[in-house]
């Protein structure tokens, strides 16, 4: 192999690791970045939680209601191209972590294709489940609610 192509590889290898351990941006134009506390506040009051993670990820376990709209797939065009969706409605985007950048750039798209309460849950997922809070679990084969850990 030459120097050069040599060089390519290492950048292209740079490069990859650098994005994989690229956090999800603190705050999205146009979306309300929510912590925990916020979060549950919404889902007390009837906001629509959408996980934008794959459908196997999200079959494994998810907030207790949510919606599977995986960013990477064409389903998630639905929210652009869907004229009976209401706009207004509080919409809380999510993946499973701050490590997973989706969940930011569809609470940017959702703004930008005018939705007016976008709110972007940064922590997930994974903090809501180790808070205890209401979360839909597929174990052993089988999918259950789990409202609260029994202690």
């Amino acid at each position: 192999m030459n120097v050069f192509a040599k060089v390519v590889c290492s950048l292209v290898l740079m490069l990859s690791s650098a994005v994989a351990l690229a956090e999800a941006p603190d705050v999205v134009m146009g979306a309300n970045t929510v912590d925990l506390e916020k979060a549950k506040t919404l889902f007390d009051d009837g906001a629509v939680f959408i996980d934008v993670r794959d459908a196997q990820s999200w079959s494994l376990g998810h907030i207790q209601g949510a919606v599977n709209l995986d960013f990477n797939a064409s389903e998630f065009a639905v929210l652009y191209i869907s004229k009976e969706l209401d706009r207004a409605t509080p919409i809380v985007f999510y993946t499973s972590s701050p490590l997973n950048v989706s969940s930011a750039m569809a609470s940017f798209f959702a703004s930008n294709w005018g939705y007016s309460n976008v709110y972007y849950f940064r922590d997930g997922f994974y903090s809501w489940m180790a808070a205890d809070l209401p979360v839909e679990l597929k174990m052993a084969g089988r999918s259950v609610q789990v409202d609260s850990v029994i202690q």
